[in-house]
């Protein structure tokens, strides 16, 4: 069983699975929102929404991709075989529970504790003793960024029992969403570009030191101001300045250029959905325009949803020895996903359409990641076309 190519690399089993809970349970909380029957178990309906897409979906697309990144950053084999079946056995282990809480089993809640707080450790260990031996400190970074994470999980865990207030159940989803926005602007300003100008014979990408210091510091500066401010005050503010940091880094990669081309124009469509959603929490957070949800579905309908897919379609091909050219038809899941994203946004600015809106923006997330999953299955499941291990 090691010994099947979806052990081969992280993002094999990482990607597929990801993406079937993802979209089933979009599904699910789209269908139950509509209908006003919120799923309840272990976690308030809302917070276990949040969390499960954070801790659950997201940080398996995150792991894919990052595992597989480190392998090359290293130059080492990576995760594979009976320890990447370990690793993802612990994560799925916490989805299993997740779900199995929605029947109110008699499972003690610190159960829940023990088994979802496995995953990120066990992942920063999966990826410090490669990171540390090869000396790739600029990478270092992702291991602080995953125990940042591990915290805001188990801030969740803790407002569930009890043992805190609940008022760190969502600083734990908020400061999650913000830490997994800062993972995207530290890849995105490495790959995109990079992806663009490669692809793009002839086109100068311009990058500037300064500009690419300004946009982490004011980043990590609002995930830090966000989460220490028990009211609305700085953070909007910076991230303000943060969303115009970013829109001029944008610009140097000429992100108009890449029209023709889906697998690159969906990374710049991601990045500018960071922007959007920065300026949305400035919205919201200083001239209180719009409800903080809608900013924070910028960032995740938006952003992470567009970024996930590009980043799978993409990695997907380059890690089987694959062509970087899309299937026919596979744009639609693109298509879908962006809509998704507009559609979570814009009901937030419509009330009386709001349970409406998030079950369509649900079914189309769905359809997007269940396409992702059509197109992809072979490949994930099968030998790299190049004969190499991976």
């Amino acid at each position: 069983m090691s010994h099947h190519p979806v052990w081969g690399l992280a993002f094999r089993p990482f990607f597929l699975m990801g993406s079937l809970i993802g979209a089933v349970l979009v599904l699910f909380w789209a269908l139950s929102f509509f209908k006003g029957d919120l799923p309840t178990g272990i976690f308030d309906p809302i917070i276990w929404h949040g969390h499960e897409m954070i801790y659950g979906f997201t940080m398996a697309i995150v792991a894919g991709f990052i595992l597989t990144a480190g392998a090359n950053w290293t130059s080492t084999k990576g995760i594979s075989g009976k320890n990447l079946i370990i690793l993802f056995s612990v994560w799925l282990s916490g989805r299993l529970m997740f779900a199995l809480s929605l029947f109110k089993p008699s499972i003690p809640s610190f159960l829940y504790l023990l088994v979802d707080m496995l995953f990120i450790p066990a992942l920063i260990w999966a990826l410090a003793g490669p990171l540390i031996k090869s000396r790739q400190w600029r990478n270092i970074q992702f291991l602080l960024v995953f125990a940042l994470l591990a915290t805001g999980n188990l801030l969740i865990h803790l407002a569930s029992l009890e043992v805190i207030a609940f008022t760190y159940a969502n600083k734990g989803i908020y400061l999650g969403v913000n830490l997994i926005l800062l993972i995207l602007v530290i890849i995105g300003g490495r790959v995109v570009p990079f992806f663009t100008a490669n692809a793009i014979a002839g086109l100068e990408i311009k990058k500037y030191d300064w500009l690419e210091k300004a946009v982490l510091i004011s980043i990590c500066s609002y995930v830090f101001l966000d989460f220490v401010e028990y009211e609305t005050g700085h953070a909007g503010q910076v991230a303000l300045i943060a969303a115009a940091f970013s829109f001029v880094r944008m610009l140097g990669w000429k992100s108009w250029k890449t029209i023709k081309y889906p697998i690159l124009w969906v990374l710049h469509l991601g990045y500018l959905w960071i922007v959007a959603g920065l300026i949305l929490i400035f919205l919201s957070d200083i001239l209180s325009l719009l409800p903080r949800s809608v900013a924070i579905h910028a960032f995740t309908a938006g952003a992470m949803s567009t970024f996930i897919i590009g980043m799978m379609s993409r990695v997907s091909l380059g890690h089987t020895g694959r062509p970087l050219r899309l299937a026919k038809g596979f744009v639609t899941s693109y298509v879908l996903i962006t809509v998704s994203g507009i559609v979570r946004v814009a009901s937030g600015f419509m009330p009386e359409y709001y349970g409406e809106g998030i079950l369509l923006s649900g079914i189309f997330w769905a359809l997007g990641f269940f396409i992702f999953i059509l197109f992809y299955f072979s490949i994930l499941t099968s030998p790299r076309a190049d004969g190499r291990p991976g």
